[in-house]
C-alpha cells in the first residue's frame, strides 16, 4: 500500500488558484459501471489561465475504497512520480482486478514551478467478467399463448396466378362457439390489407398496397361464423403466396386457433367478405414452402417478487434481453436510458446494462419489472427479415444483486418464480412503428400489492443466447430535445399534419381525449405531398405509424412510444375527433447520449447552416451504431459513411467509446462470417450471403482502420489501435493477397466506387475508375497504420507498412497517371485522391491541381463527386492555394451545392446532391455523408487542425476570403478547451482571439502576426510543410494582429 505524501501538497491544497486537475475519464468514460478491460485507459485535464502553463510530472493513485482515497492510501495502484506532460493513454497497471469491483482514484499534477494539484476522486466499477459470475436463467419473453402460436405457425397456402395487378383474395373462415377476443396474425408475399367480417381492421400501409411482410391485429367478434380475408394484387406469372393465424380467446377463457391450411383464394371475387357471402369465386389453395416468418406480437410484461431484509449498501441491476427492454422497480423507471440493449451482432456480442438501483428499493415488499418487446433482434432488419440474428423467442436474462451493510449478498435473477402476460403495446418493430391499446393496460402491475390475474402465467426457460455478454458501457440512448410544433394544418379529410421544423429521429407524446375503442394513427415523414399531407414514399418497406386506442371516454391520454423510432420532420394524425393544438403534440428527439464537444460561428449563412445540418443528421444518426439515415427501411451500420464523415464527427461530439464498440461489431462482422479478413460493407449485418462479392469494398471496408486512426488524432488513446491491430493487418492483408502488383483490381467487395457521384445515371457507376479509387483508400490505408505502428511501438510494422505505402504510390502513378498530367479519366475524384492521400511526386501536382480547378470551373464551379470524393475537395483545393475557389463552393447555392440543399429548405444533410428530385426508393433527407466537410469548417476556416495526437499540438491557419467577416470555433479537446475567433478589422488587418489548454501548443500561421504589446520575437519561430513561416503560441489566451487585409 502506498501512502500518498503529504509533502507533495496534493492531500494539503489540491488545487492553486491557477492550476488544477479535472475531468478524469476511464476509457474515455466519466465513472463507467461495466467495465471489462484489464488496463483500461486514464486520462485528465489540467486547468489553468496562465500562459505557458503545462505538465512536468503526474502521479496516479487507485485505491479499493473511497475512504482510502481521500486519505491518500492507494492500495491498488501508485504509479510514483513519472516526469512526464502526459495526461491521457495513461494504462491503470496495478493490482488485477476482479468482477463487481469498484476502485477510486485521483490524479496529482505538477506544473513547471514544481506546484502540485490534485484531482477530486473518481471510480470505476468492473462488470461481470466471466460466465461464473451470473446466476441468472433465459427466461422466454412470451407467454403460454403466444408460444403456441409460434408451435402452430402460419400455414403458408398458394393460390393461382392471375393477370398482374388484378385484385386477389386469400379467405379464412372459422367459426365461434362463444364471442372472444382475436389476434389475427397475416402474412403475405406481397403487399396485403387485412379484413374481419368485411371491415378492415389493419389499415392500409400509407393509404395503398404497403409492402409485403407479416402484419398482426387484435379485434373483437361475436358468436357465429366469420371471414378473415387478405386482400393483395396478383403479381402475373408468380403465385402469391399467404398465411393466416386467427388465435380467439373465448368468453370461458379457453383458446381455438384457425390456421391458414384452409385458406381458400379467388381472383377479382365478387363476394365472400363477410362469412354468408356465396362464394363460387373462390377455390381451394395449396401448400407452399414453409416460410420461418411470424408477424410481429404483443409485447411482454414479466415481474418478480422480492423483499429487502436489511439496510442496503448498495444494488447493482446487471440486465439484457434478445430484444428490447425496459425496467422498472416498484413502478419506477430504472433511468431516462431508451432502446436497450443496443443493436449488436446477437451471435457474437450481447450487451447487458448495469444500473445504480439502490435508490429504489424500499424496505420489504418490491418488484421488479420488465417490458420486452421486439426490437433489433426480433423486428425485421433489412435487408434479412425478421429474427436474422437469432431464433425466437425473444428472451430476458438477467440479475439484481443487493448488498446488505452487514455483509450479506442477495441475487434476484430472471428464472424461477417469474410471470408473464402480454402488454398494452399490441406489437413494436423498429421500422414500423408501435401500437398500443390503452384498454389492455394493468395499473401496478409492477408495483408491491398487484394481484395477477388469469392474463398471467408462469415465464417458461427459453434457450441460453451463445453470444459473449458484455456490458455497454458507452452513453445509451436517451431524449435529448423536445420540439414545439411550428405549423398544424388541417387536412380536408380531418387529419392534422403538424410540421416541427426540423428533421429529427425520435418520435411524439400526445395528449388528447378520445373515445374508449377509438384509435388514432400518427404517421411519420420527412416530407409532405402536393396536398400537405405527409408522403413517406421513400421510406420503402418502413411504415413509420404508431397507433394509439383510446381506455376511456373524454378523458385526457398521454401516450409516447417507447420500443420504435422515427426520422421525420412532419407527422399526420389521423381518427382524431378534434383538431389538434400545440398543447396536444410535442416532438421528442432522441440520441446516444454522447458529449457534443463544439461549438462553430460562421458570419457567411450557408456554411453556419451547413454545420447545423450535419450536426442534426449525426444526433438523428448515432443511435447505438452510427446508421445512414433513421427513417426508412434501412438504419444500418453502413462503414462507408461513418469512414467519411468521422473527422466531422469527432469535433461535434466525443466518439472515442463509441467508436471502440463500433470497431468491435466490425471484427464482429468479419469474424462471423469472412475467411479472407475482408471487413463488410454494413456493421452488423446478419448475413454473408448479402455481400458475398470477394474482398472489401474501397471507402466502407477501409473505416476498419480510419476510425481507430482517427479516434487516436482526436483522443491520443492507443488501446483501440492495440484491442482491434489483428484486424486492421489482417484486412491489409486481404487486399494484398488478390492484388500482388498494387493496384486493388480484385476482391473489391460490392465495390460502390465513387457512390452518388453527378455524373452517375446509377448511384454506383464509375464516374472514376474503380481500381483507382480502390488504389488510393489502400495506400490511405498503408499510411495510417504506419502512423498507428509507430504510435503503439510496433517498430518493425511501421517500417514495413511505410514502404508498402511508398510502393503503392508507385504503382498508382504508373497505373493511372499519364504523362500529360492527366489522372484515370479526368473525373475530379481522381484528382482529389490523388493529391489528398500524397500519391504524387513533387512535378506531377500542380499540374493535377490545375485540371481540377480547370473542370471545376468548366462545369461552372461545381463539384462533380460523391461519396468518396466530396469529404476531401475543401481540403485538396486549400491546400493548393485556391481560396476563392474553396468560398465558390461554400456559398454556392445553386444545384448540385451545399447552399442547394439549405435553400431548399433543409434542416439536415440529403443522401444526394438532388434529394428533392432524384429516386424516392433510394432518397434520405438525413444522411449525414455529403456533410463530411464540416470538419474542414472546423480544421481550416476556424483555424483548429490537430498535427499532433490528441491536439497536444494543432495549427491555426484559416482559410481567409471577404466573403468571410468572422469565423471562429471552440473544442473541448483531451487537454482541455481550444478556441479561436477571428475578425477582420477592415484596413487595420485582421484581429485573432486564440486559447491553448495546458499542455498544449499551437502553430499560428498569418502573415505579419503581433500580439498587442509583446516583441514578435517572444514565440518562437515555425515553419510548415510547404515553408510558411509563423510562430508557436504555448497554452494561455491571447489576442493577435494580423497585417493581412
Amino acid at each position: 500500500m502506498a501512502l500518498w505524501p503529504l509533502e507533495s501538497g496534493a492531500l494539503a491544497a489540491a488545487t492553486t488558484p491557477d492550476w488544477a486537475v479535472a475531468a478524469l475519464l476511464v476509457d474515455g468514460l466519466v465513472d463507467p459501471l461495466g467495465l471489462h478491460s484489464a488496463a483500461p485507459r486514464l486520462s485528465w485535464q489540467l486547468r489553468s489561465d496562465r500562459r505557458g502553463a503545462r505538465q512536468t510530472a503526474w502521479r496516479v493513485g487507485v485505491a479499493s475504497s473511497r475512504i482510502a482515497a481521500d486519505q491518500g492510501r492507494f492500495d491498488l495502484w501508485d504509479s510514483g512520480r513519472i516526469a512526464d506532460d502526459r495526461c491521457f493513454d495513461v494504462a491503470y497497471a496495478g493490482t488485477p482486478l476482479t468482477a463487481r469491483q469498484r476502485v477510486w482514484w485521483r490524479v496529482t499534477a505538477w506544473d513547471e514551478r514544481g506546484i502540485a494539484a490534485t484531482s477530486p476522486v473518481a471510480f470505476w466499477e468492473m462488470g461481470l467478467l466471466a460466465a461464473s459470475d451470473w446466476s441468472a436463467q433465459w427466461l422466454s419473453a412470451e407467454t403460454a399463448a403466444q408460444r403456441q402460436d409460434r408451435a402452430t405457425g402460419l400455414g403458408w397456402r398458394v393460390g393461382p396466378a392471375g393477370k398482374a395487378g388484378a385484385t386477389q383474395a386469400f379467405r379464412l373462415r372459422f367459426t365461434l362457439p362463444q364471442p372472444a377476443a382475436l389476434t389475427a396474425l397475416t402474412a403475405c408475399s406481397a403487399g396485403s390489407r387485412i379484413w374481419l367480417d368485411g371491415e378492415e381492421i389493419i389499415p392500409p400501409k400509407r393509404g395503398g398496397w404497403g409492402s409485403p411482410g407479416p402484419r398482426s391485429a387484435i379485434a373483437s367478434a361475436a358468436a357465429g361464423p366469420h371471414a378473415l380475408v387478405i386482400e393483395t394484387r396478383s403479381r402475373g406469372e408468380t403465385p402469391v403466396q399467404a398465411a393466416a393465424l386467427v388465435r380467439a380467446t373465448l368468453a370461458d377463457g379457453r383458446t381455438l386457433r384457425f390456421d391458414g391450411t384452409t385458406l381458400d383464394s379467388a381472383l377479382a371475387p365478387r363476394g365472400g367478405w363477410r362469412a354468408g357471402d356465396a362464394d363460387s369465386d373462390w377455390t381451394p389453395t395449396s401448400a407452399a414452402a414453409g416460410q420461418a416468418v411470424m408477424p410481429a406480437r404483443a409485447a411482454t410484461l414479466l415481474r418478480k417478487p422480492f423483499r429487502v431484509a436489511g439496510r442496503v449498501a448498495s444494488a447493482r441491476l446487471y440486465l439484457t434481453a434478445l430484444g428490447l427492454y425496459e425496467a422498472e422497480i416498484n413502478g419506477k423507471r430504472l433511468d431516462a436510458a431508451l432502446l436497450r440493449p443496443e443493436f449488436s451482432d446477437y451471435r457474437k456480442h450481447c450487451l447487458y446494462c448495469v444500473e445504480d438501483v439502490a435508490d429504489l428499493l424500499v424496505p420489504g415488499d418490491n418488484v421488479l419489472g420488465v417490458h420486452v418487446a421486439d426490437g433489433w433482434y426480433g423486428s425485421y432488419i433489412s435487408p434479412d427479415g425478421r429474427f436474422s440474428y437469432g431464433e425466437p423467442p425473444l428472451r430476458l436474462f438477467g440479475q439484481l444483486e443487493i448488498r446488505y451493510a452487514d455483509g450479506r449478498v442477495v441475487r434476484v435473477a430472471t428464472g424461477p418464480g417469474w410471470s408473464v402476460a402480454e402488454s398494452p403495446i399490441t406489437s413494436a418493430t423498429i421500422y414500423d412503428g408501435e401500437a398500443y391499446d390503452a384498454r389492455r393496460e394493468q395499473p401496478g402491475w409492477s408495483r408491491p400489492g398487484f394481484t395477477p390475474d388469469a392474463r398471467w402465467s408462469a415465464a417458461e426457460p427459453a434457450p441460453p443466447a451463445t453470444a459473449a455478454l458484455v456490458a455497454a458501457t458507452v452513453p445509451p440512448i436517451r431524449r435529448k430535445e423536445q420540439l414545439r410544433p411550428q405549423a398544424i394544418v388541417r387536412l380536408a379529410d380531418g387529419a392534422s399534419v403538424v410540421d416541427f421544423g426540423q428533421n429529427v429521429a425520435g418520435w411524439v407524446r400526445i395528449a388528447l381525449r378520445g373515445r374508449r375503442g377509438q384509435t388514432i394513427r400518427l404517421r411519420y415523414a420527412e416530407l409532405l405531398n402536393p396536398d400537405g399531407s405527409v408522403d413517406q414514399s421513400n421510406l420503402r418497406a418502413a411504415d413509420a405509424t404508431d397507433h394509439y386506442t383510446f381506455a376511456t371516454d373524454g378523458a385526457v391520454e398521454r401516450y409516447e412510444p417507447r420500443f420504435t423510432y422515427h426520422g421525420f420532420r412532419y407527422v399526420q394524425i389521423e381518427g382524431a375527433r378534434q383538431p389538434v393544438t400545440a398543447a396536444d403534440i410535442t416532438g421528442i428527439v432522441i440520441r446516444t447520449d454522447l458529449p457534443e464537444t463544439s461549438d462553430l460561428q460562421l458570419s457567411a449563412y450557408v456554411p453556419q447552416r451547413l454545420w447545423i445540418n450535419s450536426r442534426w443528421s449525426q444526433r438523428s444518426n448515432f443511435m447505438g451504431i452510427p446508421t445512414d439515415c433513421p427513417q426508412r427501411d434501412e438504419r444500418l451500420g453502413w462503414t462507408g459513411d461513418a469512414h467519411v464523415f468521422w473527422d466531422a464527427a469527432s469535433f461535434n461530439m466525443d466518439t472515442a467509446a463509441f467508436t471502440a464498440r463500433f470497431m468491435r461489431d466490425m471484427r464482429d462482422m468479419r469474424d462471423a462470417q469472412r475467411d479472407d479478413g475482408a471487413y463488410s460493407d454494413i456493421a452488423p449485418v446478419a448475413r454473408r450471403d448479402h455481400f458475398a462479392e470477394p474482398g472489401s469494398s474501397p471507402g466502407w471496408g477501409d473505416a476498419g482502420v480510419a476510425l481507430p486512426w482517427t479516434v487516436w488524432q482526436r483522443y491520443g488513446d492507443t488501446s483501440l489501435i492495440d484491442q482491434h491491430w489483428a484486424s486492421m493487418t489482417q484486412f491489409l492483408a486481404s487486399i494484398r493477397a488478390s492484388n500482388p502488383d498494387l493496384v486493388w483490381s480484385h476482391a473489391r467487395g460490392v465495390d460502390y466506387g465513387d457512390w452518388l457521384a453527378l455524373d452517375a445515371k446509377q448511384p454506383g457507376d464509375p464516374t472514376t475508375p474503380k481500381d483507382l479509387i480502390g488504389t488510393a483508400f489502400w495506400k490511405a490505408a498503408a499510411d495510417q497504420m504506419a502512423d498507428m505502428a509507430r504510435a503503439s511501438g510496433r517498430a518493425g510494422e511501421a517500417a514495413r507498412y511505410a514502404a508498402l505505402a511508398t510502393d503503392l504510390a508507385r504503382a498508382f502513378r504508373t497505373a493511372f497517371v499519364r504523362g500529360d498530367g492527366s489522372i484515370g479519366n479526368g473525373s475530379q475524384t481522381g484528382y482529389i485522391l490523388a493529391l489528398r492521400f500524397d500519391l504524387l511526386d513533387a512535378a506531377q501536382r500542380r499540374p493535377a491541381v490545375a485540371r481540377l480547378v480547370a473542370d471545376i470551373r468548366r462545369r461552372g464551379t461545381l463539384l462533380s463527386t460523391g461519396f468518396l470524393g466530396t469529404p476531401y475537395s475543401l481540403d485538396v483545393l486549400a491546400d493548393a492555394g485556391e481560396d476563392a475557389l474553396v468560398y465558390d463552393l461554400l456559398l454556392r447555392t445553386d444545384f448540385p451545392s451545399w447552399g442547394y440543399m439549405i435553400a431548399k429548405g433543409a434542416t439536415t444533410t440529403w443522401e444526394r446532391w438532388n434529394s428533392d428530385a432524384g429516386d424516392r426508393s433510394m432518397n434520405s433527407f438525413n444522411h449525414y455523408a455529403l456533410g463530411a466537410v464540416v470538419g474542414f469548417l472546423f480544421r481550416r476556416v476556424a483555424g483548429i487542425a490537430p498535427t499532433a495526437p490528441g491536439f497536444r499540438r494543432f495549427a491555426v491557419r484559416p482559410v481567409l476570403d471577404p466573403r468571410m467577416e468572422r469565423a471562429g470555433a471552440r473544442y473541448d479537446s483531451r487537454l482541455g478547451r481550444i478556441e479561436t475567433r477571428w475578425r477582420r478589422q477592415g484596413s487595420a488587418g485582421l484581429s485573432l482571439d486564440l486559447l491553448v489548454p495546458p499542455g498544449a501548443t499551437a502553430a499560428l500561421f498569418l502573415p505579419d502576426v503581433h500580439e498587442a504589446g509583446a516583441a514578435p520575437s517572444r514565440f518562437a519561430p515555425v515553419v510548415d510543410r510547404d515553408g510558411r513561416p509563423g510562430i508557436e503560441v504555448p497554452s494561455g489566451r491571447y489576442a493577435f494582429r494580423s497585417g493581412i487585409g
